[in-house]
């Protein structure tokens, strides 16, 4: 390996997290000085979820070369694996919050579940474009399920009051998703041989453009630095759980397993992902501890930007991606 290839690789990994993770430092630094108001990031973010994200899935899985589309291995690595390390999390979280389970779950939750949507799919267009954003569309739709699934056992002990059980919300919450309807809506044009028009496609790809910037801006512009003056190891354990652990046994199984290229860089991008933003809205509805969970999200951004970084160049370096 000549000098200039610790560079080289350093500007790989850099070229592909580096632009989203400073659009996030924008949008903290935009929010200090009252160019991004706090009206304005709740209706952004609502415009995100809702329609932006959506758009960008629906088009992405409809362009896609189905046949180049191969997450089969790498899915059935971090499905079961996701799983596991739900599990290993639990008696980690009662370490650090005893006997209150409502707070174990929160930890819990800050564990596995990861940003898929906003900065992994960033992640994913970066790296491979619009080939990366096709083939990241399925592990994000089984993920979400995944986590959705999961976040109802995690904060099962927060009492919300609303009346419905457990199962009917999580099943309320897939099936309402945005997500995975502009998937399924992806996969029904596409497989369905259904044509798109124009003026249509046109459109969505002005959605398209705007959503990941705004979204990344919102995430930026929502974290609070003066919180994390009340973190303590709990946070900072959840988040070398997530950032660390997490996608080093994914990616490490799958490696093993003989995974490589895209899909293994895919695979990697989207497991090491922030803490997502959604546990924060989700405790906080809940009526649960808010703060641990805010805490959760802007440590772990904040240190993905190391993590993911670091993480890159050592696949890069080993001929892995």
């Amino acid at each position: 390996m000549n000098e200039t290839a610790p560079l080289a690789l350093l500007g790989f990994a850099l070229s592909i997290t580096g632009p989203i993770f400073l659009v996030v430092l924008l949008g903290l630094l935009l929010k200090k000085v009252g160019l991004i108001p706090t009206a304005f990031i709740q209706p952004a973010s609502d415009l995100v979820f809702k329609v932006g994200l959506p758009v960008i899935l629906f088009l992405s899985i409809y362009r896609a070369d189905m046949g180049s589309v191969a997450m089969g291995l790498p899915l059935l690595v971090a499905i079961p694996l996701t799983v596991l390390i739900f599990a290993l999390a639990w008696p980690i979280g009662r370490l650090f919050n005893g006997e209150n389970k409502a707070d174990c779950g929160i930890f819990v939750q800050g564990v596995f579940r990861g940003n898929l949507a906003v900065i992994g799919l960033a992640f994913c267009g970066n790296a491979y474009g619009q080939t990366g954003l096709a083939t990241a569309a399925l592990p994000i739709a089984l993920l979400t399920v995944l986590y959705n699934v999961l976040a109802v056992v995690a904060l099962n002990p927060i009492q919300t009051g609303d009346g419905q059980s457990p199962m009917r919300r999580m099943l309320r919450n897939t099936l309402t998703n945005p997500l995975l309807i502009g998937i399924a809506l992806g996969f029904l044009f596409k497989l369905g041989g259904l044509p798109l028009p124009a003026l249509l496609e046109d459109t969505g790809n002005y959605f398209a453009q705007m959503t990941l910037p705004l979204a990344l801006l919102c995430i930026g512009a929502s974290m609070n630095l003066r919180a994390l003056k009340h973190s303590g190891a709990s946070t900072l354990t959840a988040a070398i759980l997530k950032l660390v652990v997490t996608p080093l046994l994914i990616v490490g199984t799958a490696a093993w397993l003989g995974v490589s290229g895209m899909a293994l860089g895919i695979l990697f991008l989207l497991t090491s992902t922030p803490t997502a933003v959604a546990s924060f809205i989700q405790v906080k509805s809940m009526g649960g501890n808010g703060e641990l969970a805010a805490n959760m999200v802007v440590l772990s951004t904040l240190l993905g930007m190391l993590t993911v970084t670091g993480g890159l160049l050592t696949l890069k370096a080993l001929a892995l991606v």
